[in-house]
């Protein structure tokens, strides 16, 4: 018993040796044991994907230490965010808090919408995502109760209801986090449920700053006093990497020290929109209104005598009369909506005297030519289709509308595949907590997660490449020098025997046809009509020869019409083929 207390005082040490070891660290605060903090940390250790981490131990160009015990023991201080991170802002709350904001400005909202929407995506069966097995040995028992763990690994997750939110969250913040919850008691049960974690409270801590090898997370957690609402210290917890499912933008900031949220491509062009607006605004609002212009004559008065008229003139215009109770009678209000819309000028002896002119107001008011290009500018920076965004824009199927598409398509099957990496690295860990890995000689190769991918403009890529080969067919089928099982094969794309199987539904069709023009001509029951005519033409030209006409012998007449091609699990299969050989659709 005190060999195992003392076993697991130490678990978890290499984390503390490894922080140590590499800075100078003060005032440090020293766990004695991992458990008494995290108590499920042990049951996740060595529980997930260990490929990346066996090929760098091997590598001359990224290395990491030779410890290869847990990373439980934490040594913290002030410096140890700033280690692990290099320049990344201490205070990670106010940097998400800057995208947030950024996040709720309308035209970033619509675009992440977009994003979103073609996101999560069902297939027939209802579902998001897919298990794909790659190992050719798998039995259907065994496929079966991978699927089967697969599904209730997955619906932890509710991406039906919850995907949208998670991909928001991730192009946001750049981060998700979920706590893997499990039994302490019964660890072969595995994941039990999952549970999201703010993304400001955490942070990955990397083996080192060249590999960016995850090592595990560290949580801080804030200790609240109830009485004054504010923040009393800050409790670091560590969790084992494969106790949480950490999914990532994939993209780095300039010096590798932090991964940035995808909304960090639009934040110059936001700002800038912001500004232009802003701008635009003010310049409205100057620029708008109609102004008088007083051109006043002031005869051969001296230039003082002159100005002073004017003044007289301007202060009765800038005054009107009002009721004031505190002196019990009419008083002059200075009304300053009458300074804005004025301009005074002295005019001299040989004028033609006072005139009053009207001063038109901005003359571009209507112009958005500038505010239309930031704001394309900033839906090209989240690669969204300008046109989705414009409410005035139609639907147009032509090759530039359908070129953009396609880039956005793409663009969603990469958020997809990046979503797709944490997942996986999450469903080893249940797999290996369930025994399942072992028991079934799993490799990280054999499985692979994939999302449903964008609908309607894939499927429109692909009709796109059938007109095509449709194109070509028809302009080399119908010249005399180029066979027509020819360009079948070679135009498009059809094997030996989808060209045989063509071949026999043509003939299925024939037969089908023949017999509805026999029914539309002599009724249902036209196959008995026919043999009794037969039959009649055989008897009254018993003794007088063959004189030609009417249908042919019973013995000759079309076969009925029957099913089509035998299809098997695998293949469809075509039926027997009077001509040409059985292995190829192609003449010998």
């Amino acid at each position: 018993m005190a060999q195992k207390q003392s076993k697991e005082s130490t678990f978890g040490r290499s984390l503390m040796k490894y922080i140590g070891s590499r800075l100078p660290y003060s005032n440090v605060d020293i766990m004695d044991s991992i458990g008494d903090i995290n108590p499920k940390y042990k049951l996740f250790y060595n529980t997930g994907a260990n490929k990346d981490k066996a090929l760098t131990k091997h590598s001359i160009s990224r290395q990491i230490s030779d410890d290869d015990h847990p990373n439980g023991m934490m040594s913290v201080d002030k410096n140890y965010h700033q280690f692990m991170y290099a320049n990344v802002d201490h205070d990670k709350g106010k940097r998400l808090r800057d995208y947030r904001i950024m996040a709720l400005y309308s035209e970033v909202a619509d675009a992440l919408d977009e994003i979103c929407d073609d996101f999560v995506v069902p297939d027939e069966n209802g579902e998001v995502v897919n298990l794909e097995l790659f190992n050719k040995d798998f039995t259907s028992i065994q496929k079966e109760e991978l699927e089967k763990e697969f599904r209730r690994f997955i619906n932890y997750f509710d991406l039906d209801n919850k995907g949208w939110d998670y991909l928001r969250q991730l192009l946001v913040d750049g981060e998700l986090y979920f706590e893997h919850i499990i039994h302490k008691d019964h660890e072969e049960k595995g994941i039990l449920g999952i549970i999201s974690v703010p993304t400001e409270l955490v942070d990955p801590v990397y083996d080192n700053v060249q590999n960016m090898m995850v090592r595990g997370y560290l949580l801080r957690r804030p200790i609240i006093n109830p009485k004054t609402g504010t923040t009393e210290k800050v409790e670091y917890i560590p969790f084992d990497k494969n106790q949480v499912t950490y999914i990532n933008s994939g993209t780095w900031n300039e010096d590798k020290t932090l991964r940035l949220p995808f909304i960090e491509n639009a934040r110059r062009s936001y700002r800038q929109l912001s500004l232009i607006e802003d701008a635009i605004v003010i310049y409205r609002l100057v620029r708008a209104p109609e102004r008088l212009v007083f051109n006043v004559d002031v005869g051969n008065m001296p230039p003082p005598k002159a100005e002073a008229y004017l003044k007289k003139l301007m202060h009765s215009y800038w005054s009107r009369k009002t009721y004031d109770n505190a002196q019990g009678g009419t008083v002059n209000a200075f009304d300053p909506q009458s300074m804005l819309d004025a301009f005074w000028f002295a005019k001299r002896a040989g004028s033609e005297g006072t005139s009053v002119d009207q001063l038109a107001g901005g003359a571009n008011l209507g112009e958005l030519t500038d505010l239309m290009y930031f704001v394309k500018k900033l839906y090209k920076s989240l690669r969204v289709p300008a046109n989705r965004l414009e409410p005035e824009s139609t639907y147009q199927d032509d090759t530039s509308i359908l070129r953009e598409e396609l880039k956005f398509a793409k663009f969603i099957i990469r958020l997809q595949h990046q979503f797709t990496l944490g997942l996986k690295d999450a469903f080893v860990t249940q797999l290996k907590l369930k025994g399942l890995w072992k028991t079934y000689s799993l490799k990280e190769n054999d499985i692979e997660l994939k999302f449903n991918p964008p609908s309607s403009f894939h499927a429109m890529r692909e009709q796109q490449i059938f007109d095509l080969k449709q194109s070509n067919y028809n302009n080399m089928a119908t010249g005399e020098y180029v066979s027509n099982t020819f360009a079948q094969k070679k135009y498009l794309g059809w094997k030996d025997v989808e060209i045989k199987q063509n071949r026999e539904w043509l003939r299925k069709d024939k037969e089908l046809s023949f017999e509805l023009t026999q029914i539309e001509t002599m009724g249902p029951n036209w196959e008995e009509l026919a043999a009794a005519q037969a039959e009649g033409q055989a008897m009254a030209a018993g003794g007088l020869g063959d004189t030609g006409g009417g249908l042919p012998p019973v013995d000759e007449a079309p076969p009925e019409f029957g099913p089509g091609p035998e299809v098997d699990s695998q293949e469809a299969q075509p039926v027997d083929v009077s001509a040409g050989d059985s292995s190829s659709a192609l003449p010998v």
